[in-house]
This record gives C-alpha cells, sequence and structure tokens, in this order.
C-alpha cells in the first residue's frame, strides 16, 4: 500500500530510500538503512526481517541479491511481501510476491529500484525510475523527485497520508551522527511530499549553516563563508539559523548584514536573544561582538 524508491548515488557512494503510502507513519516500518552497508525497502505487508536482519546481511558482506534470497528462503509468506535492497556497491535486488496488491510492481535500475503495491497502474513506478534517472544533484532531491512522478502518475490509490526519507553516508566514519544524511519523516498530514521537501530543503539549510558556524570558531573564516548558504534565514522561521549567520557575518566584518539579522531577531523572537548573549560567556565568540550584535536596552 506504498510506493518507494532505493538508490545509491554514483558520485559520493550516498545511499537512500523514500517512501509514500496513505497508510499512517510509513517510514516506521518501510525504511531501513545503515551507513556503509545499504537501504532496504520492506513493504506490501511488510516483514521487518527483511530490514533487520537484511541490513545484519549487507554489513557481514552479503550483496543485495544474496541478502534478500536468503530472507525470501526463511519468510513462511513471501508471497505477501515487496522488497528492494541496494548495497554499498550499487547491486540492486528486488522483490514483488504475488500476493500483492494491484497494481504491484517493480523496476530496477542504474544503482537504483522504484517498487509500489496497491498504486494506480505500472505507470507509478516507471514514473519514479525516469524521474530519478533523469535528474541530477543532491541525493535527497532527486528521491524527492521520484516521489512525485509516482504521486503525478497517480500514486497510491488511497490518498496520501506519510511519507519518509533516509540517506546515509558510503563509508562508516567511526562517528554515527555524521553518516546520517537525512532521516526525516512526515506520518499524519494532508500533503506529507511537499512537506517532506520543506523539511528536507529546511535540512540542507541546517547542516550548511551550522557546518560554517563550526568553521567560525575554528577561525576559518573564508571557508566559513564560503559553507554558508544563501540569504534567507528568518528570524520569525528559525532564529537559530539566523542567529548563526549574524556570527559567522559578523565575524568576516560583513557588520550591515550581520546587524540587520540581529535587529530582525531582537524583534521577530526576542525571547532567543537572552540565549543568544550568552554565547559570549564560554570563550567560543567574542563577548564585545555580541555586545554589538545584541545591545542591551
Amino acid at each position: 500500500m506504498t510506493y518507494s524508491i532505493v538508490a545509491r548515488d554514483p558520485v559520493d557512494g550516498h545511499m537512500g530510500i523514500a517512501t509514500q503510502s496513505q497508510a499512517f507513519s510509513v517510514g516506521s516500518s518501510v525504511s531501513w538503512a545503515a551507513p556503509g552497508h545499504g537501504v532496504i525497502a520492506t513493504q506490501s505487508m511488510g516483514e521487518p526481517m527483511y530490514g533487520e536482519l537484511g541490513l545484519n546481511g549487507l554489513s557481514a558482506g552479503l550483496t543485495a541479491a544474496e541478502a534478500l534470497t536468503a530472507l525470501r528462503s526463511v519468510d513462511p509468506h513471501p508471497e505477501r511481501r515487496q522488497v528492494a535492497m541496494v548495497d554499498s556497491h550499487g547491486n540492486i535486488a528486488a522483490y514483488t510476491g504475488a500476493a500483492c496488491i494491484a497494481a504491484a510492481g517493480h523496476v530496477l535500475g542504474d544503482g537504483c529500484a522504484a517498487l509500489g503495491n496497491l498504486v494506480a497502474s505500472p505507470a507509478v513506478w516507471t514514473a519514479m525510475l525516469d524521474a530519478y534517472q533523469a535528474s541530477t544533484g543532491w541525493l535527497p532531491r532527486r528521491l524527492l523527485d521520484a516521489l512525485d512522478a509516482a504521486e503525478a502518475a497517480g500514486g497510491d490509490i488511497r490518498g496520501q497520508r506519510s511519507a519518509a526519507i533516509k540517506v546515509v553516508c558510503a563509508e562508516r566514519s567511526g562517528r554515527p551522527w555524521h553518516d546520517q544524511v537525512v532521516d526525516l519523516r512526515v506520518d499524519d498530514h494532508p500533503t506529507p511530499l511537499a512537506e517532506l521537501r520543506r523539511l528536507v530543503e529546511h535540512t540542507w539549510r541546517y547542516h550548511r549553516t551550522v557546518e560554517a558556524f563550526e568553521l567560525t570558531l575554528d577561525g576559518r573564516t573564508e571557508d566559513a563563508l564560503a559553507a554558508l548558504p544563501d540569504a534567507q534565514a528568518d528570524p520569525a522561521v528559525d532564529p537559530d539559523l539566523a542567529w548563526w549567520r549574524a556570527l559567522v557575518l559578523a565575524n568576516a566584518g560583513q557588520h550591515a548584514a550581520a546587524n540587520a539579522l540581529a535587529r530582525a531577531l531582537m524583534t521577530d523572537a526576542p525571547e532567543y536573544t537572552a540565549a543568544a548573549r550568552r554565547f559570549g560567556a564560554t570563550g567560543l565568540i567574542d563577548q564585545a561582538l555580541i555586545d554589538r550584535l545584541l545591545p542591551a536596552s
């Protein structure tokens, strides 16, 4: 009762899965991912074994096809399952059981697979594949393009309700918090795909701004400016982004832009400014700079 896409980016090796359904909280059951090993979609009458043990198999060195074959052999009802896997080498495996509700099927592409059940027609999974393969750029955006194409082709015949996306790194860094590129869910929403895209774009801006702030703390001013996303930080929307951006700009000598952000912050998020003034006490940011940005009234 879901449509999904799994893929590996051939450029950076990132692996991702994106899914949408009329069912509540589709991401809690369909989406499985492990940095450095692979991603898995298990749907229709989904069986978590394919996710949990599938990732174990991939981490032990099995290919996607080997892991899927092994799990199907011990599943008492494989005819009810629809599963797709991609491993860290870009190998793809997918399966649609004979008891999945029509229209149900899948299609394989270069380093990707699209699958759906209880969807309007086979055009849903072929549209996903075509849209993904025609798109370029950041993997999360490409996966969302595929979901939008699936919905435009008819999507889940019952409508929309929930959506999710996971993207993980090609290799494990030893710092798990850095190995998750995107991990977002919309569990109950009238337009989950639009909301998921909004969250993905905000995630991109959030992490780029945090990166710029950390580079500023390390004294790498030019690198910080290069990492900073374009100027859309609205304090009314996210005061964190506005404040970090103001600090990066002020530290780089761009005082007019930094002061404008700080003034907007004081107007639109006055409750946040008390917290922002505490940054200087740690010694990470010059207190005089903070006092100039946020003068006491």
